[in-house]
């Protein structure tokens, strides 16, 4: 059997496992990717990505595609109900968290230079694929992993070719399991989920059919459709409709009910046209479900996206939760691995991601109720709804377990932990936002009269070949040093740092450490002790 050697195995070749490997290979780590499945999603699933999501797209400079490749125009808030599609019965709904008519879209605009991109996940996952691909991941569709081991010097896998049956040994430092809700992995490593278990089975019917003409005065994100024949939720994706329908195994009814004729007659009813044209496509199985892994790695394996929580489509929170825990977990493996970190960094996943998974959980939980009408547990029906501006950018990773998990972003307190406040910025090149700034690995942004943080973190970066970039905001213009222009005056009331203090922000955007003043006699010092209990190579 032939083997192989590569630096992380990620299984799973959805939204979670494709932004994984780009994030992964934007710092330099060779990775092999699995996924069983000849090619990516054809469903059109997870119509969203709010604006901490494109943020991270941005960063890995995939921004510009991914909007380009989904410019899917809206009415009122993108969601709708009506008695059917083409029913005059309709009305838009408002999120219930919006701060607002507009979706909290002035607000969003101060907080991120990212607004939301509203596109489908078949149309998102061919993006990602081509960039991780361009940037020379090895990503292997119709690929199973048929075992694995996890063993102290890292992870032995078995790989088969679903076409040729061919098996090779794959030996990789880290796994990334990305592969689900049911995940096999999470199952072998027999990690159990904690929350409120499945809420529903649904049947995800995907259709063919031309409601152009029909739909001219209607554009939406999800349609809840009610009437005799048809209850349920819709989308329509160009001449594809997805059709989402509740059924109840416990009283015998199974997925295999849903035959061709069947999905025509559900098509037709709730697009209300009796004679519609309709071509049956596909027909999925899934579950409303809601749970929290108790563990998010095991040794050298770590779980993410709906291997580690699984959550109700309300809000579409799942997605955008799942691709930020790639971008949390690959910056701290790319470190670890490149020998910039020490191996207890990678403890911080699971310490970071599962209190944001499960606050993420219960909001989706209590928008469901709000919005829909959705039955939830006792306990639900007390969790208070963030606004959608907070939970998007304020949720954050405190030091202590006594910190508050959320601040609202709008008036931010540059602490460590939270994520670092977006300035518009100005350079000679033209402006730029802080969120420019943490692309290329660690940042520290220093006051006007912070000169010695700059001169220190050059240092420290040139003697251990560390990526760490630093620049001066705000002030006259110094000679030799990178320097930022606040015009708005914004560095000292956003990040919390005087005149003379500083800041450092991680490459996820997440602020790792900040002193207030000027460092003193001892800058090198101070810094580098900062960085050993960021990096985890303290003591």
């Amino acid at each position: 059997m032939p083997e192989e050697r590569t630096q992380v195995l990620v299984v799973g070749g959805s939204l979670v496992g494709l932004s994984a490997a780009l994030f992964l290979r934007r710092q330099g780590v060779d990775l092999i990717l699995a996924e069983r499945h000849a090619g990516t999603s054809v469903h059109p699933r997870t119509p969203g990505y709010n604006g901490r999501t494109m943020e991270l797209f941005r960063a890995a400079g995939v921004e510009e595609d991914v909007r380009a490749a989904g410019p899917w125009r809206l009415n009122g808030s993108g969601l709708l109900w009506a008695e059917s599609l083409t029913s005059p019965n309709h009305h838009w709904l408002v999120p219930p968290n919006a701060s607002g008519a507009q979706h909290a879209q002035d607000e969003l605009a101060q907080v991120s230079p990212c607004s939301e991109a509203v596109l489908s996940q078949d149309v998102l996952e061919p993006v990602l694929r081509q960039h991780a691909e361009e940037l020379g991941a090895d990503l292997r569709f119709g690929t199973e992993l048929e075992s694995f081991t996890d063993e102290p010097g890292g992870v032995t896998a078995v790989l088969t070719d679903r076409a040729t049956g061919t098996r090779s040994t794959v030996h990789a430092d880290y796994l990334i399991a990305a592969d689900g809700a049911n995940s096999p992995i999470r199952a072998q490593l027999g990690i159990g989920r904690d929350g409120v278990g499945v809420l529903d089975d649904v049947a995800g019917i995907m259709v063919r059919t031309d409601l152009g003409d029909a739909l001219r005065d209607k554009s939406f994100v999800i349609c809840q459709v009610d009437n005799p024949g048809f209850s349920g939720m819709v989308r329509v994706v160009d001449d594809k409709l997805a059709l989402h329908v509740s059924y109840r195994p416990d009283r015998g009814e199974t997925v295999a009910e849903f035959t061709p004729q069947r999905c025509v007659e559900l098509a037709r009813a709730a697009a209300g046209i009796p004679d519609l044209a309709v071509e049956p496509l596909d027909v999925l199985p899934w579950q409303t479900t809601a749970a929290v892994a108790r563990r998010f790695a095991d040794g050298r394996v770590f779980l993410a996206g709906d291997a580690a929580h699984v959550m109700p489509p309300s809000g579409a929170y799942g997605a955008n939760t799942g691709i930020q825990d790639a971008a949390n977990l690959a910056w701290k493996l790319a470190y670890v691995l490149h020998g910039w970190a020490g191996p207890s960094l990678l403890a911080s996943y699971e310490a970071e991601r599962r209190p944001v998974a499960e606050l993420t959980v219960n909001q989706a939980l209590a928008t469901g109720k709000e919005w829909f009408g959705a039955e939830v547990p006792a306990e639900i029906e007390e969790i208070e709804l963030i606004d959608i501006v907070t939970l998007q950018f304020g949720y954050c990773y405190p030091p202590g377990s006594a910190a508050a998990l959320v601040e609202d972003p709008r008036d931010p307190t540059g602490r460590p932990g939270t994520r670092a406040p977006h300035l518009w910025l100005s350079r000679t090149e033209g402006k730029m936002s802080t969120v420019d700034l943490w692309a290329t690995g660690l940042v520290l942004l220093a006051g006007p009269g912070g000169a010695a943080w700059v001169e220190a973190a050059e240092a420290v970066a040139r003697r251990d070949t560390l990526p760490l970039t630093p620049y001066r905001i705000g002030g006259d213009a110094p000679r030799g040093t990178p320097f930022l222009a606040d015009p708005d005056r914004r560095w000292a009331r956003s990040f919390g740092a005087g005149d003379s203090g500083a800041v450092l922000i991680r490459p996820d955007g997440f602020i790792a450490w900040r002193a207030p003043d000027a460092p003193g006699p001892h800058a090198v010092t101070t810094l580098e002790d900062a960085l050993r209990e960021v990096l985890g190579t303290a003591g």
